[in-house]
């Protein structure tokens, strides 16, 4: 095997040295954040807690956590930054704001440094561990606009000497058309939107796998990690699935590399837990746990303990690849807020997906209809056939087999309610499959 790394030191060091490592950069971040950020230096006076009193990476537990509500109410009493930002606002190069899903947009802003040496450092992790190379071109199936998703990975990658294709403000099939006129090895986008172009193409009457693309990154949701998910993806585009994670708030983190053992975690730049959402206590490697995370590296907007309602399960095992870096078996599991009880039974929609997505007979698109609590109404999913040749007795047989794996595996018999071909909405970003009533 062929592995390529960006800082083989820092990613195949021991566990011991890493946390040396880590505790170092810990340490200067925390009186960095304290004497910059007058949002910090509350948090942390209010805590009783001083840069000094930092010893021990254990340490981190005394700090209290930064939510996203924390960001918008800094803003939200001094427009337009907020005092959370630990930089002058002119020395700001770029400006970038979280999606909004739910609630007031959170504004970010990037310092030159940030921009051109620490994102870059970051996102080479990810085009080394993905196998990317200068010779490889990657087309952006989307518009830039505010969201750091699009600039970001590109930005770094285009550096690197990979040529940079942008599709956006483009029609789907003109997007495919692009793809297979400038011979793009690598596409980026949504496991969602993947998914679609492979049905758009198919409607075309274009074999995605015929194409020279052989690398598909996937992030924005969950997709990469979901067996199912990831095995559609692969068979539609004949390409390789790779996981990208991170947050708008504190950026790309979390990478797979060739191997495909999980996500590594970039612990040379980043400080990671896994906390029960509900007592915000550890908990041990293997189980599911809340992700809060600290970034050790950017000057612009650092961020300490931020709850990015993630949940992963940590293996600090080291990689096939040689990478000691900590890695999350399954990717993102899902969010602790989509997570829903249902008849007792704790759910996670990403699960559900994978069952989903086992039945051939059924397309990519599905809604789950989560009944109000107590309404004795049953918890519905909506699917819809793959194709005008699939029989009425195999969706039958294939309606009946998704119930039996979701009542086998989560001891709750849903209803499957097959709706019409192209009758449930199709999404060119993040999709929405989640309705609680």
């Amino acid at each position: 095997m062929n592995t390529l790394y960006w800082e083989k030191e820092l990613e195949t060091m021991n566990r011991k040295d890493l946390e040396k490592h880590q505790l170092s950069l810990f340490k200067n971040k925390m009186q960095y954040v304290y004497d910059h950020s007058p949002m910090y230096q509350r948090k942390f006076d209010q805590a009783g807690i001083k840069p000094d009193d930092i010893r021990t990476l254990a340490d981190i537990r005394n700090l209290p956590f930064t939510e996203k509500e924390d960001l918008r109410e800094s803003q939200e009493r001094q427009p337009p930054w907020g005092d959370c930002i630990c930089i002058p606002p002119e020395e700001g190069v770029r400006v970038f704001q979280t999606t909004g899903t739910t609630g007031t947009p959170v504004k970010i802003i990037i310092n030159k440094t940030d921009w051109e040496t620490h994102f870059y450092r970051q996102f080479m992790h990810f085009m080394n561990g993905y196998g990317i190379t200068s010779h490889d071109r990657l087309y952006v199936p989307f518009n830039y606009g505010l969201h750091i998703a699009g600039w970001g990975l590109p930005t770094a990658f285009e550096r690197a000497g990979v040529m940079i294709i942008p599709g956006g403000g483009i029609s789907s099939e003109n997007r495919i058309k692009a793809i297979l006129e400038y011979e793009a090895t690598v596409v980026c986008g949504t496991p969602t939107y993947m998914l679609y172009l492979g049905e758009k193409a198919r409607k075309m009457g274009i074999s995605l796998k015929d194409s020279p693309v052989r690398i598909l990154i996937v992030a924005g949701e969950p997709g990469a990690n979901i067996p199912a998910t990831k095995q559609t993806l692969e068979k539609i585009w004949g390409a390789a699935c790779f996981d990208d994670i991170g947050s708008s708030e504190i950026t790309n983190f979390g990478f797979e590399c060739t191997c495909q053992q999980g996500t590594h975690v970039i612990e040379s730049m980043f400080l990671v837990e896994s906390l029960d959402p509900e007592t915000l206590k550890p908990v041990p490697d293997g189980e599911v746990g809340e992700l809060v995370i600290t970034n050790l590296i950017t000057e612009s907007m650092p961020l300490i303990r931020f709850r990015i309602k993630d949940l992963v399960r940590f293996n600090r095992s080291t990689c096939d690849c040689g990478r000691t870096f900590l890695r999350l078996n399954g990717g993102i599991l899902g969010r602790s807020d989509d997570m829903f009880q249902f008849a007792g039974i704790n759910i996670f929609p990403s699960a559900l997906e994978h069952f989903i997505r086992e039945r051939k007979e059924f397309s990519n698109e599905y809604q789950i209809h989560v009944p109000k609590q107590g309404s004795g109404a049953p918890l519905l999913i909506k699917v819809e056939p793959s194709d005008g040749e699939v029989s009425s007795k195999d969706l039958q047989t294939a309606k009946q087999k998704l119930i039996d794996k979701v009542k086998l595996n989560m001891t709750v018999t849903p209803a499957v309610e097959i709706a019409n071909i192209g009758e449930l909405p199709r999404f060119e970003a993040k999709a929405k499959r989640l309705y609680r009533e």
